[in-house]
């Protein structure tokens, strides 16, 4: 493992910087940044045993001829050059390391929380975990403000998503605030930026009939003779989530008991934990048992993994292939837009209320409102009458007749 450099700022520091900022060379070519004589300390991990040890240097370029001697020996006894004095410690018994702190939250998170979050934050928090080591941070209450900007700012996502992580890192630190493990929660200073991307963030971008009729087109030239699954049983998913408006997991641990003999459906979901109630029509009924005659009573077969990210990802590959043959796509298409192409049949049916949809999607109306605004009929004529009847008597322009 690669040994980790950053300055650690004294009281004395003669730029002024906070005491015990950690500062990297990367941050300190920025425009603005005062120079410093505080001392370099190289920190990482040797023959399994974690070190921490300031340098005593101020320099980078001599800090890092050190460490490339030190890596070359591979060990942190008989060190080269400048002799290495240990990290003073603070009370470092009273305090808590960031890899307990992320294993102790996650603990208890898991007993509440649905398999898809748990995994959200365990990601997160593995990503808060390399930054910690990169920056030679060890124990929790080293993280500062600046520390959580630096941080999403290393996330490779779009201004939505970096948006929602921010709302899992907060519920982190204020858990490690609540066990006093830290003095202040860090990321509560941390506001997120504002434009034009991120008013339109919740829209959501449902397949056209068009674009379902290329889909199902696809489907026909799935599979060969050596695929366990053909374009039928493709043909059958699809169907399946876009008359029910399940996500991926549910459709693919779908269960025969969970359909009557009415086609009205009933279930838990597995991500929310939510009680859904839906119904298929006739055809779809039919395909569905004769599955179950064929498969058994999970309907795209019993899977031998536990793991539901291993359950998905078979049919998200195979979902993949089908669109790879259909495209080109204006969007990169999603198992997900199945859901809300299931939002989007019913919205534009005439009579179909907001509350409806949101019943059968298992959300609440506002969720609906926001990322389905697009296709309520009931909202555009709503629109349509007030700019109708604001600008009904308002002046004209008199054209002129040319002679």
């Amino acid at each position: 493992m690669a040994l980790h450099l950053y300055r650690r700022h004294r009281k004395e520091c003669k730029a002024g910087h906070p005491f015990r900022l950690h500062s990297s060379e990367f941050d300190e070519r920025k425009r603005g940044w005062k120079r410093c004589e505080c001392p370099i300390v190289i920190s990482g991990t040797l023959q399994k045993h974690f070190r921490r040890h300031t340098s005593g240097l101020w320099e980078w370029e001599d800090a890092r001829s050190l460490a490339s001697q030190i890596e070359a020996r591979g060990t942190w006894s008989e060190l080269p050059g400048a002799v290495l004095a240990p990290i003073e410690a603070q009370a470092e018994e009273k305090r808590i390391r960031i890899e307990d702190a992320t294993t102790h939250f996650l603990n208890e998170l898991q007993e509440t929380a649905a398999f898809a979050t748990h995994k959200k934050y365990r990601l997160l928090l593995a990503r808060l975990e390399r930054f910690s080591a990169e920056r030679g941070y060890v124990a929790i209450d080293q993280w500062e403000p600046l520390d959580v900007r630096q941080f999403r700012s290393t996330w490779p996502v779009s201004p939505q998503t970096a948006v929602r992580r921010m709302a899992m890192l907060k519920p982190f630190f204020e858990y490690c605030l609540s066990n006093k493990w830290i003095s202040s929660n860090p990321a509560r200073a941390v506001k997120n930026p504002k434009g034009r991307e991120m008013k339109h963030s919740e829209q959501k971008f449902p397949f056209t009939d068009e674009e379902l009729k290329r889909i199902y087109a696809a489907c026909e030239k799935y599979g060969t003779e050596r695929h366990t699954w053909k374009g039928e049983d493709l043909a059958d998913f699809i169907s399946l989530s876009i008359y029910t408006g399940l996500r991926i997991s549910d459709v693919a641990l779908f269960h025969i008991s969970r359909m009557n003999e009415n086609g009205e459906i009933t279930l838990r979901t597995t991500k929310a934990g939510t009680v859904v109630c839906t119904w298929v029509p006739d055809w779809l009924q039919q395909r569905i048992r004769q599955r179950a005659e064929k498969h058994g009573p999970y309907i795209f077969g019993a899977h031998t993994s536990t793991v539901l990210d291993v359950i998905t990802e078979t049919w998200r590959r195979k979902l993949n292939k089908i669109w790879e043959t259909c495209g080109p796509w204006e969007r990169n298409p999603h198992p997900h837009q199945f859901r809300h192409t299931f939002a989007r049949i019913l919205l534009q049916k005439p009579g179909v209320t907001v509350r409806d949809v949101a019943e059968l999607l298992g959300n609440t109306e506002d969720m609906v409102r926001i990322r389905y605004s697009a296709w309520i009929p009931e909202r555009q004529a709503r629109l349509t009458k007030v700019l109708q009847e604001a600008f009904a008597d308002k002046p004209r322009p008199i054209l002129l007749k040319r002679s």
